[in-house]
């Protein structure tokens, strides 16, 4: 049987240095899996919508089977995106719900309100059923939105700093399979079920994860930063040892949470002085301009790759490379999925803290734009032909790029993004500058959802691939000039980066080993040299 815990086992680095073995245990094995298991619900409701509301049950059971073209085509466009309206608001709103109540609780509630949404959805029927519908989307939406901010900054919080990036890196593995899973599943209905439970066996199968995080969710501790911020030091200090799976005198606990402990402090110092407004006069700040404007603009260099546009609109861009029939462009669509999860699932495993989060997000996103201007280049010389007719070289060579494209993304602004800000902003405006990042990437999503259509319909062949390709162009040679570097650095070192101070290549472990020696030498010199670590 493989043991989950190697694939985020590190390599000695230069010095020889490892942090203890008990850190990599099963709990932060588990913490790492309940992220990905509540991603799992924002990736399914990103893949299965689409497929669902053309389903013969669905248009029947909600009369729209005769009903006019326009009011079909509105009722489409507002069911998926009453979704990312709601999401909006849930990140922006989940930002003092979390700094108030902490990281566990907000998730908690945020899951309930989502398996509200889940069973309104499945409840709903009819015309009157219609306000069901978007009720239930909106809420889904909404807590979403919530955890999609909260969720990376809760599993970065209690994460060690050599597998941070995994750990926060599954969350996008499980939007990738989320998505993989809904991209079949109105396939599958299709073709097994008849009636009512064609369209309601996927809005069901929603309650499936959420129910499984909030059974996770009692099994889980707080953030320790969020504790030592909240009630101090000694609550701290057990949270974190259980966590790490150590004793709280062990040298390893001890330093990370000193070097906690002192970031705590010197924000209290900061902020003491500031009543009203500090969240906000501390976001807008010169101090952290740099943090916020890069976690805003990588959010949307993530939204303006073109991921969501053939997320949601997939058929009718497999339909632009020759793929007339349904069931070729719903195949491709489904292998689509298939490609991203398992691109992901190794990327976010075995690549996000053996390679820089900015290497990967400018070789990435490099790679991405290459294959966006041959595809581009492909389709605006070698347009559809008419239905039926086969598929030209071209045609296919531009399949082959898109498939390509979609690996590409995956080792890049698939899950870098939100390993990217959840570890760059200071302890007492995490979650608020989150927030923002987060609200940013679903106004752009919707953005996205609404335009593309359009895109397709007006601009010339390719013209909707050659905006995407400048627009990852740019972003990959911002990234590469001025995005400080996070991986295995602590969320207090990445800090100091940010400010412009020097920030030296040592580690949590060996701090470690240099308050051991240090210890040890005080043992000595004092007589008692039988230092227990």
């Amino acid at each position: 049987m493989v043991n989950l815990r190697d694939a985020f086992r590190v390599h000695p680095d230069a010095m020889g240095h490892v942090p203890p073995k008990e850190v990599t245990n099963n709990r932060v094995i588990a913490l790492g899996m309940f992220g990905a298991c509540a991603a799992i619900m924002y990736g399914y409701d990103l893949g299965f919508i689409g497929g669902v509301i053309t389903l013969p049950a669905f248009l029947a059971d909600f009369d729209l089977t005769k009903a006019p073209a326009d009011y079909v085509t509105n009722f489409s466009s507002n069911v998926v995106s009453v979704f990312q309206a709601g999401a909006v608001g849930g990140a922006l709103i989940s930002s003092p719900m979390a700094n108030g109540l902490g990281r566990r609780w907000s998730i908690i509630i945020n899951l309930v309100i989502y398996t509200l949404g889940a069973a309104l959805m499945t409840g709903a029927s009819g015309q009157a059923g219609v306000g069901l519908i978007y009720t239930g989307r909106l809420l889904t939406g909404w807590a979403v939105g919530a955890s999609s901010m909260i969720t990376p900054v809760y599993v970065a919080e209690c994460s060690p700093a050599h597998i941070r990036g995994r750990l926060v890196g599954l969350y996008e593995v499980g939007v990738q399979f989320g998505t993989m899973v809904g991209f079949w599943i109105p396939y599958a209905v299709l073709q097994t079920q008849k009636g009512t439970v064609q369209w309601r066996l996927p809005f069901a199968l929603q309650l499936i994860p959420a129910v499984a995080c909030i059974v996770a969710m009692w099994f889980l501790k707080e953030s320790p930063r969020f504790t030592a911020k909240k009630f101090g030091q000694e609550k701290a200090s057990h949270d974190l040892a259980y966590i790490r799976g150590l004793p709280e005198d062990h040298p390893y606990v001890r330093a990370e949470l000193n070097s906690i402990m002192e970031q705590v402090a010197f924000e209290h110092a900061q902020t003491a002085s500031l009543e009203k407004f500090t969240a906000l006069r501390r976001t807008f700040g010169k101090a952290n301009a740099r943090r916020l404007i890069t976690g805003v603009l990588v959010m949307v260099f993530f939204q303006m790759a073109g991921t969501n546009a053939v997320n949601y609109y997939s058929p009718l861009i497999f339909q632009s490379f020759g793929l007339s029939s349904s069931s070729a462009k719903l195949f491709a669509t489904g292998v689509y999925g298939v490609v991203r999860f398992v691109a992901t699932l190794i990327a976010m495993v075995f690549f996000t803290d053996r390679f820089g989060r900015v290497q990967m997000l400018v070789w990435g996103g490099g790679a991405m734009a290459v294959f966006m201007w041959i595809i581009g280049a492909l389709t605006h010389t070698f347009p559809p032909q008419a239905a039926g007719a086969a598929i030209s070289s071209a045609q296919l060579a531009a399949i082959v790029m898109i498939f390509l494209w979609a690996v590409s993304f995956c080792f890049s602004y698939a899950g870098i993004p939100w390993i990217y800000c959840a570890e760059i902003f200071p302890l007492d405006i995490r979650v608020f500058c989150m927030a923002i990042c987060t609200a940013v990437h679903w106004l752009f999503n919707l953005m996205i959802a609404k335009s593309v259509p359009y895109m397709i319909t007006n601009l010339v062949p390719g013209g909707l691939f050659f905006i995407f390709a400048a627009c990852t162009t740019v972003g990959s040679v911002l990234e590469y000039f001025f995005m400080p570097e996070t991986k295995g650095r602590t969320l207090e070192e990445i800090e100091a980066a940010f400010e412009g101070k020097k920030v030296g290549r040592s580690t949590m472990a060996e701090r470690m080993q240099e308050k051991e020696s240090h210890e040890f030498k005080e043992r000595r010199e004092s007589g008692d040299d039988k230092l227990e670590v």
